[in-house]
């Protein structure tokens, strides 16, 4: 997800990008350990960058998503870093609380 709403709606990533915005649909094969790992640093590195290019203004700027049915929804850019941001912080939580089910220290977020 977070590599489709870097590619598709804030423009960010280039051709690197596109193969991991179909990681998470139907059909496609499981990843091992590293290809997940390789992928959440490639996106992040990304987001990385533009963050470190972008100005406020720039934060304030309007970007469109479509779905696949068709659908347009406006949000800004930061809307969009906000959402990418408490969807890590949701699936880290799901991630520390399996490890501690099994007497596993918790990720660092």
């Amino acid at each position: 997800a977070r590599a489709r709403w870097l590619s598709y709606v804030l423009k960010e990533g280039g051709e690197n990008i596109i193969p991991f915005c179909t990681w998470d649909r139907k059909g496609q094969p499981v990843r091992s350990a590293a290809e997940l790992i390789s992928a959440l640093e490639s996106t992040f590195q990304i987001l990385q960058s533009a963050l470190q290019r972008w100005t406020i203004a720039d934060l304030e700027d309007l970007v469109v998503d479509r779905d696949d049915d068709g659908t347009e929804e406006t949000f800004t850019r930061q809307w969009v870093i906000w959402h990418l941001i408490e969807h890590d912080l949701h699936h880290g939580g799901e991630i520390s609380f399996s490890l501690g089910m099994h007497n596993l220290g918790g990720i660092d977020i």
